[in-house]
């Protein structure tokens, strides 16, 4: 996960600036499948994650999840707190997951005259934005459904994987319904690809875990 670690908020920062944010906040944690919070929900702390895996979403007006973005360690959920206190979307534990919070007015006294984390919450915000974009490019229905789930394993994988004897096994539990959730499918179609792609070996799925076990193929599938 080195690269998507790297990204992160907190770990951009230097030493000074990410202990002044420690001293202003404190840590909690919440249980896979817990809320930390839902949208339209006042909330007065940045939430930054230590360790664990959060979802980002929406609910549509149908009663339908779509999931926005995955946030693991260093990266910063509810950047727009230092605009606005209501949330304009919902935040959900995907593993046991250890978080810095650190209250609106504290954040800004943080702040002060300190010019790199100005820039650092700027760029997590920027770098957001360019996710967004591109994830609206790959779901405008112009591309078949098999491509664009080959290329978010592939991502997940490369993103949130660890290296185990059978490949590469993404860091959090994966339904059929989470994945067609997060492509706006149908939760059949996504269960018959990724039964497919078990029996030819390109992945498994098992406890939850889905491993991708071959990396190559599955990027091809995805081109």
């Amino acid at each position: 996960m080195k690269n998507v670690v790297e990204r992160g908020l907190l770990n951009l920062l230097s030493e000074k600036s990410r202990s002044a944010l420690y001293e202003a906040g404190n840590i909690i944690t919440i249980k896979k499948g817990e809320n930390l919070f839902m949208e339209r929900e006042e909330v007065k702390c940045l939430y930054i994650v230590l360790d664990g895996f959060v979802a980002l979403y929406r609910n549509s007006r149908y009663g339908e999840i779509k999931v926005i973005f995955i946030c693991t360690d260093g990266e910063a959920l509810n950047e727009v707190v230092m605009q606005d206190e209501k949330t304009s979307i919902c935040a959900k534990a995907l593993s046991d997951t250890k978080l810095l919070c650190i209250h609106r007015s504290r954040l800004q006294e943080c702040l002060g005259e300190n010019v790199e984390l100005y820039r650092e919450i700027f760029n997590s915000l920027a770098r957001k934005t360019r996710r967004l974009y591109h994830q609206i490019g790959n779901s405008n229905g112009t591309y078949p459904m098999e491509k664009r789930l080959a290329a978010k394993l592939w991502k997940l994988a490369r993103d949130y994987g660890k290296d185990i004897s059978e490949g590469k096994q993404i860091g959090f539990e994966l339904t059929v319904t989470f994945l067609a959730n997060m492509l706006g499918a149908k939760r059949e179609t996504i269960s018959r690809i990724i039964s497919a792609w078990k029996k030819e070996g390109v992945v498994s799925h098992e406890n939850g875990f889905i491993t991708v076990t071959d990396m190559n193929r599955l990027k091809s599938i995805s081109q």
